[in-house]
């Protein structure tokens, strides 16, 4: 278990952990509600999201810390704005196009490429890396809603596939800070005094 948690704190990763672990249980529950006809199948889903995500928030709590957090807040806050009014845009089209032509189905689907392409313009300023990956995974969970919903799927199958998806793809970013932070990061916390990290924390 040491092996895989390491003791020390994993540099500035508490803010985005917390936040993707919270948005990862968004989603899951939005998918979990939309599994089949059965009060026990929902139930069941509901509970277990519950579960994980507790345990995510408690070891993101006790393993992550917010070093830098700030610092790196206001250096993307100008792409951070710009980024989620386009994504807020994005998905009011497609809800709005969606419902106008009657093609509902498509909506999970759209709005889970949108959320991901967010990510994209984010990783640099943050110094996050990995969202390029989260927003990779994001973006191929939408294309195969996509395909889902031109093959005829309902809105319940495809809300359930992009649910479920983009809450493991979320919830494995902040995994993986638990288990191994952001190199980046953590090598620049290491840093002796008086030294400083580039703008895209290197």
């Amino acid at each position: 278990m040491r092996a895989l948690l390491p003791l020390r704190p994993q540099h500035g990763t508490l803010g985005s952990g917390v936040i993707l672990t919270f948005f990862g249980t968004v989603w899951w529950m939005v998918g979990a509600l939309a599994l089949g006809d059965g009060t026990a199948t929902r139930a069941a889903a509901v509970a277990t999201g519950l579960a994980i995500a507790v345990a995510l928030g408690v070891f993101a709590v006790r393993r992550l810390d917010n070093s830098g957090g700030r610092e790196s807040y206001e250096r993307a806050a100008s792409t951070f704005r710009w980024s989620n009014a386009a994504q807020a845009a994005g998905i009011a089209a497609v809800v709005a196009i969606g419902v106008g032509t009657g093609r509902q189905h498509w909506i999970p689907a759209l709005v889970t490429l949108v959320v991901g392409a967010h990510f994209y313009p984010l990783a640099r300023p943050f110094g996050r890396p990995e969202y390029r990956w989260t927003a990779t995974l994001l973006v191929g969970v939408g294309v195969i809603g996509c395909v889902a919903a031109l093959a005829g799927a309902q809105v319940s199958g495809v809300l359930a596939l992009c649910g479920l998806g983009c809450a493991a793809i979320l919830w494995s970013t902040t995994v993986w800070y638990i288990v191994c932070g952001t190199p980046g990061i953590a090598a620049a916390a290491g840093r002796p005094a008086g030294a400083t990290a580039g703008p895209d924390g290197a």
